[in-house]
């Protein structure tokens, strides 16, 4: 997809304000246009006049960045600026964890972001001070994994791309409730992880990637079991990777509210940033499910 510009949200707290310096930092990168909007929701004290306030800091980021930034002169709820997202290429965001007791069952503000956005959405978690340059994509075994991967490789241009495939554990469960063996167990585990290293290795072998002296180092990827949203971020951690991204699929919202996607507990849980990217943005047909 073709980049050509951001909306990025404010409620005046401490995140939100990362999350407008990161938004200038990739408007600048990209040579593209930077809106600002203000979320009028959730228990945040807000200034006497917040249009005000955040015209000022529209032209405070043009003219630290030289990028073109326009405040847009009206407050919104979430719903709207989702829907103003529509016209952008990119939303960003803070993790925007409070929660509206009128729409409890819609869950918190990240959750309804996460799940209502139809443009790739970015939550910034960490205070900005240079471009992305280690980026981890979690990826599974299907045809959308190479999407993902040009996608994360355009977005930020990282000297550091690594991918990270999780094989859920359920499998494990299902072999204990017929009392498979531990022997068997083990082998079925050993078997999943050598079919997705075959399988990664494939997709990278395929991959039109940029010379090998532009990356180091080269693309890589890594394996592991567990929760695929819980072992990512943990191998986030571990890692240092500065953004994850993660895509999504549509999913209902009564899956919404009982598990979660990946991406939306991903977006919770992960320590750095996360760019989730919604699988229709990418040209993938997919159908609803739980990433």
């Amino acid at each position: 997809m073709h980049f050509d510009s951001i909306l990025a949200v404010s409620d005046f707290s401490v995140l939100s304000a990362h999350a407008l310096e990161r938004a200038a930092l990739l408007a600048r990168q990209h040579q593209i246009t930077l809106r600002l909007i203000h979320l009028d929701e959730g228990p945040n004290i807000h200034p006497s006049d917040p249009i005000a306030r955040l015209g000022q800091r529209a032209r405070q980021l043009a003219r630290r960045y030289e990028i073109p930034v326009h405040a847009i002169e009206r407050s919104a709820p979430l719903d709207a600026v989702l829907a103003e997202a529509g016209d952008s290429s990119l939303l960003v965001m803070g993790p925007m964890l409070q929660r509206s007791w009128r729409k409890f069952h819609r869950g918190t503000t990240l959750d309804q972001a996460v799940h209502g956005s139809l443009c790739p959405l970015l939550v910034v978690k960490q205070e900005p001070s240079h471009a992305y340059g280690h980026v981890l994509v979690a990826v599974d075994l299907s045809a959308r994994t190479k999407p993902l991967i040009d996608f994360a490789s355009r977005f930020s241009k990282p000297t550091v791309l690594k991918l990270f495939h999780a094989i859920d554990t359920i499998e494990d469960s299902k072999l204990r409730s017929v009392q498979a063996s531990a022997e068997a167990i083990q082998a079925n585990r050993f078997n999943s992880r050598q079919h997705a290293r075959d399988r990664l290795s494939q997709v990278i072998g395929a991959l039109d990637l940029p010379p090998t002296d532009s990356i180091d180092p080269p693309l890589s990827f890594e394996v592991g079991n567990g929760d695929p949203a819980y072992t990512t971020a943990l191998h986030q951690l571990s890692t240092q990777a500065e953004l994850v991204v993660v895509g999504k699929r549509p999913s209902s919202p009564l899956a919404q509210f009982f598990t979660g996607s990946v991406a939306q507990r991903l977006a919770k849980w992960a320590a750095g940033d996360v760019l989730i990217a919604p699988f229709h943005q990418l040209g993938v047909v997919t159908t609803a499910h739980r990433l």
